[in-house]
């Protein structure tokens, strides 16, 4: 899969969830936009954290963003604000999703959890 950089109109979704720049006091604080597109570069090409190009910063800083963009339900706040604004412009289509329940397993013997609720 080919990775592309975070263009302006995603830029202006994502931005909004992201945690407010610091004042510049002190040592100048990596760019968000730049942090962000390390973090896609590597969950694009499948690469490790120590591969990640210096244009984005260094290793240690993309991936300790990554993990405060996890830990404080970032991703699922984007991912959720992004999933509506495809339902608004009618470009998520759910009509052709259906669950497979040949793929879940079954517990051999024994009653499944869903009957002994009902009883």
């Amino acid at each position: 899969m080919a990775f592309s950089e975070i263009d302006d109109d995603l830029w202006a979704i994502i931005s909004n969830h992201l945690p407010p720049q610091k004042p510049h006091t002190g040592r100048p604080r990596s760019d968000l936009r730049q942090l962000m597109n390390g973090i896609l570069f590597v969950l694009t090409t499948g690469c490790t954290w120590s591969d990640v190009p210096k244009k984005y910063g260094t290793k240690s800083t993309v991936h300790r963003f990554h993990h405060y963009l996890s830990e404080n339900g970032i991703y699922q706040d984007i991912f959720l604000e992004l999933l509506q604004k495809g339902y608004d412009l009618r470009k998520v289509d759910l009509s052709h999703c259906f669950v497979d329940t040949k793929s879940i397993p079954a517990k051999k013997g024994g009653s499944s959890d869903l009957m002994a609720i009902k009883k």
